[in-house]
């Protein structure tokens, strides 16, 4: 089987999300941990490993994508068409890629190109400036790899030399420039001022290590018992230290690439109150993976609140029956409870008035919960916030029929007060109004002169807590088990999955539209979607830390 072309992509980023596999495992996890300083504003690494055979194998499994050979061709069609040099050296540089990759279906063809499969690997800052460090196979190997590249993409990157180590500058001449250095069987990037000292590269390149890093820190450990998070991949931008860094600079790092771009020092020393008041509420983003195995994995990024607007934004969710569920090929909701969400708005609309942000470079923040409150307060919010609190949209199927799309599915839409949603309903579409509904009461079938002659039959039922109006449905009874279904336990603000059958679906009704419209090849991909992915879920949720949003895939 060909190896995809995004699986080049995939095998560079996914080193964040595992780690080597050999017998110097404890080892290299702590070399990298070594070269990050303990106060990094920002950090991804990772402190365990996944074997390569199986990170491989994942990796192939999880490249739902056209051919190798459709993808080449795209990008060389898209390679005519592009006349900027910076846009035309980076689409070389992929058809370069995989070009080299069009042979590679194992692991000793990997391993070949220099590569682990799963590398250890580590993205954080000295400060502002970013650098990216990636374990390889074979260093000499990838040297050949690298050689062939850059001469199939007709680049001819300059070299430097700083304290005996060779590294190759990736792009033109200016103030900043993209590094790209390969030592000690590892493949490093970053980002320098074009004057960069001897003793900045020394700490880019590793060769001067920083007094406390994050593994004497033992921080990464905590992130991870803290969150839950494998220990595959898990990292935090902490915004004190960041805001802080950009105000008061204690790398050289920042240092050296603010005067590069001639960017000013942020003066906020008038601003250090406001700053502290927003990183008490909002103290970071934190990101990892709760599960990373063959089967199944589940990426989480939270932004990081206070107790008080944990508290908060808990009480704006509400239950939405079904919310949280997989039921149907597809589906997404929502629960929010719209005039405590209104309340919510204006507590802090009115705490931001009494208490503005003082400093100059924060007073759009206080024009801003201004015109957040005007516009909550309006009333079509006020109109539909008493009668709506939440609401899931399920598809069921998806066909084509006599050239159009059509499905089946339920929409139930939760509120407090069912009864005054039909009556709000009903000035839209009198015909529902005049059904009769009723809590428990039997389905009925909603007969429109508005709706077009193709429409599918809709139906409608009630309970205490929600409508439910369903479309091509086999049986109307489904409405009353629709309306009864237990919401999640989590406390959902957002929830939707694409089962395998929904890409299935998908594609099928693609194949049958106007031939102009798609492509065989964006056809390919979503059936390859669907024999990839058994189920894909994503969410927004409030946990103890703050907002949660994650993407799961179930892998078939």
């Amino acid at each position: 089987m060909k190896t995809k072309l995004s699986l080049a992509v995939t095998l560079i980023s996914a080193g964040l999300l595992s780690g080597c596999s050999d017998d110097k495992a404890s080892t290299d996890a702590a070399t990298i941990l070594d070269y990050i300083p303990a106060d990094a504003p920002y950090f991804m690494a990772s402190s365990e490993a996944m074997p390569e055979q199986e990170a491989f194998d994942l990796y192939q499994r999880m490249q739902p994508m056209a051919s190798l050979e459709s993808d080449l061709d795209e990008l060389r069609d898209t390679l005519a068409d592009t006349d900027d040099d910076v846009s035309r050296a980076m689409i070389k540089l992929l058809i370069a890629m995989g070009e080299e990759l069009d042979g590679v279906e194992s692991l000793d063809d990997f391993h070949a190109l220099g590569l682990k499969a799963s590398p250890r690997a580590a993205l954080y800052g000295l400060g502002i400036l970013p650098v990216l460090r990636m374990q390889l196979k074979d260093e000499e190997a990838f040297r050949e790899t690298l050689k062939r590249l850059l001469t199939k993409a007709e680049l001819n990157p300059r070299t430097a030399t700083t304290n005996g180590t060779d590294y190759w500058i990736l792009t033109p001449e200016a103030p900043v420039q993209a590094i790209l250095v390969i030592e000690d069987q590892q493949l490093l990037m970053s980002v320098v001022p074009q004057d960069a000292s001897d003793a900045l590269l020394a700490q880019v390149l590793g060769s001067d290590l920083p007094d406390s890093n994050l593994g004497d820190s033992g921080a990464l450990a905590e992130l991870e018992q803290r969150h839950d998070f494998t220990p595959y991949g898990a990292g935090e931008v902490d915004f004190s230290r960041l805001l802080n860094e950009l105000s008061s600079p204690t790398h050289t790092g920042t240092q050296a690439l603010m005067d590069a771009v001639e960017a000013e020092q942020l003066d906020l020393s008038a601003c250090q109150a406001d700053i502290d008041r927003i990183t008490s509420r909002f103290p970071g983003l934190v990101m990892g993976m709760r599960e990373y195995n063959q089967n199944r994995m589940e990426m989480n990024v939270i932004l990081e609140t206070d107790e008080a607007i944990v508290t908060d934004l808990r009480a704006l969710t509400t239950q939405v029956p079904g919310l949280g569920s997989t039921e149907g090929i597809a589906s997404v909701g929502m629960g929010l409870n719209l005039p405590l969400l209104l309340q919510t708005v204006q507590k802090y609309a009115r705490e931001v008035r009494q208490n503005p942000f003082s400093c100059n470079e924060l007073q759009d923040l206080n024009s801003a919960w201004a015109e957040i409150n005007v516009a909550m307060n309006n009333p079509a919010t006020m109109m539909i916030g008493s009668a709506l609190s939440g609401l899931r949209a399920r598809i069921d199927s998806l066909t084509m029929i006599d050239g159009e799309p059509s499905g089946s599915g339920i929409l139930t839409l939760a509120s407090p007060n069912p009864m005054g949603l039909v009556t709000t309903a009903a000035t839209f579409m009198p015909e529902l109004g005049a059904l009769g509904l009723e809590p428990g009461g039997d389905a009925k079938r909603i007969d429109s002169m508005m709706l077009p002659p193709e429409t599918p039959p809709l139906y409608a039922a009630m309970s205490d807590t929600a409508i439910a109006l369903g479309a091509d449905i086999s049986d109307p009874a489904s409405l009353q088990e629709a309306l009864q279904a237990p919401a999640s336990e989590q406390d959902l603000l957002l929830h939707g999955h694409l089962a395998s059958e929904f890409y299935h679906s998908l594609a099928d009704v693609m194949e049958q539209a106007p031939a102009d419209a798609l492509e065989a090849s964006d056809i390919d991909m979503f059936r390859q979607y669907g024999d990839t992915y058994k189920h894909m879920e994503y969410g927004v949720s409030v946990g103890d830390a703050g907002v949660e949003m994650n993407l799961s895939l179930e892998l078939d």
